[in-house]
């Protein structure tokens, strides 16, 4: 297998460079590849549970079907290993409806748990963090890697310059056992061009929000959105998470950001908390030249933004994608939530908290904050921000996704209307079909939570 990129300006993408790399041999948009090997894998507990006990029971089959060729002997002395494809390369994260809020979920958990002990998986404590903020704030996921894992807003790793996809059930099952996808399509990608500076009070998530509007929620299906121009160039990690991570809501196979000096500054924070990773983190650093996409590299299509004309935007019921700007828009609401894979990361956190210090929130609105990881919470509360929000009358969880994944923390009544800085509002999705969900930047979401209706922050930022 090809180890390296190619540092020919040959007009590639940065995902085209980095199926090529992981399957060995130049790729373009369209081909097929039969078994793409994957660089980097994790499961929440919704799905390994399940994944899980089907390893258990079919990785017999599994292997019968991937070695079917090979002399006897091979297989059965496989089939008796009964080991997946690399422990150090798989993750273990439970972080949708924790701290459990079921006997079944606790099950599920502790079955985990256990297979994490025997096959030697490291395995994230309940509050340790939402899976896509974890992977990257621990080093975990590094630019030019191939990483499938168990959602669909897998694709937030793309910030570091991974290409990221959610796998369902059986792909992860088999990816537990050979560390392959198979039959992958090489997706076209879809070029954003943001230039440009914010205005005071609009940010990375009502940029995507703007994009949504004018996309649709199908209007870059099964390609990859490759995000570029000075306004990305100029944003920190927490922004591009936040863009990436809501790619997936146009119908994109993935987001990715091209790694840059943000990015190096990024991972070399991290190895300072990691010291053991400090030799591969400074290896994929002087590989980033070669991952970027060529100047002369061919789009399906581009879209290009100027942020400096953009004004905070809210998304109202029931698309990501049904956007209009917030000064537009009147709506009363009783339930307030920042946080999750979106808008959890300490950035996001500052951004509500410039608004709220010093203000209470509306008597008749809830409002919950999620630091999105442990170590998000512990930089919350060292820095006094949580502090800020519990003054303001917000209440404060344990880091995980808290209600927008609609099972606990949270979930909504028939007649509630939510802000949320979550990542989708769909009918039904943060509890009952009856609810009416917004979405909003976290600076949004708090101004909002402070008039008890849809609200453009900028009144309450200095000018």
């Amino acid at each position: 297998m090809n180890s390296g990129y190619s540092n020919n300006n040959d007009g590639r993408t940065i995902v085209e460079k980095i199926v090529s790399r992981a399957c060995g041999r130049k790729v373009s948009p369209g081909d097929v590849v039969d078994a793409l090997p994957i660089d980097k894998l994790y499961f929440n507990e919704v799905i390994a549970p399940p994944a899980i006990s089907n390893f258990q029971d079919d990785f017999n089959q599994v292997f019968e079907e991937a070695f079917g060729n090979i002399e006897q002997g091979l297989v059965q002395k496989k089939k008796n290993q009964k080991r997946v494809f690399d422990p150090s390369r798989v993750r273990f994260i439970p972080d949708h409806t924790v701290p459990s809020c079921s006997v079944m979920v606790s099950k599920g958990i502790s079955l985990m748990k256990d297979f994490a002990k025997e096959h030697g998986i490291m395995m994230y404590k309940e509050g340790d963090g939402i899976e896509h903020t974890l992977v990257t704030e621990e080093g975990f996921v590094l630019p030019g890697e191939v990483v499938v894992a168990t959602d669909s807003h897998t694709d937030t790793v793309g910030a570091v310059g991974a290409l990221g996809f959610g796998v369902g059930t059986t792909e992860a099952e088999y990816a537990l056992a050979l560390g392959e996808i198979y039959d992958f399509v090489v997706p076209e990608t879809f070029l954003f061009r943001a230039d440009g500076t914010f205005k005071n009070g609009c940010c990375a998530k009502d940029l995507i929000l703007y994009i949504l509007g004018k996309m649709t929620e199908s209007g870059c299906s099964r390609k990859v959105a490759e995000y570029t121009g000075d306004a990305i160039k100029k944003m920190d990690m927490d922004g591009r998470f936040t863009i990436c991570n809501m790619s997936v809501e146009m119908g994109a196979r993935s987001g990715i950001v091209n790694p840059d000096r943000v990015t190096e500054d990024f991972l070399k924070e991290v190895a300072m908390r990691h010291p053991e990773l400090f030799s591969e983190i400074q290896d994929t650093l002087t590989k980033i030249p070669k991952i970027s996409s060529d100047e002369n590299a061919s789009y399906v299509d581009e879209l290009r933004i100027d942020v400096s004309e953009l004004t905070p935007q809210i998304a109202l019921p029931h698309s990501p994608a049904n956007v209009k700007p917030a000064s537009e828009v009147n709506d009363e609401v009783n339930v307030v939530f920042i946080g999750s894979c979106t808008n959890g990361r300490y950035n996001d956190l500052l951004q509500a908290a410039r608004i709220l210090k010093g203000k209470r929130i509306h008597p008749d609105v809830n409002t919950i904050v999620i630091p999105a990881s442990r170590a998000v919470y512990n930089q919350a509360m060292s820095s006094g921000l949580l502090q800020i929000f519990a003054e303001a009358g917000a209440n404060i969880e344990s880091s995980n996704c808290g209600p927008c994944f609609g099972k606990h923390m949270g979930v909504l009544s028939s007649g509630d209307r939510c802000v949320s800085t979550s990542n989708r509002n769909y009918r039904g999705r943060m509890g009952s079909p009856d609810a009416k969900i917004y979405l909003a930047s976290p600076a949004t979401a708090a101004a909002c939570a402070i008039e008890g209706k849809v609200t453009d922050p900028t009144k309450y930022l200095p000018s």
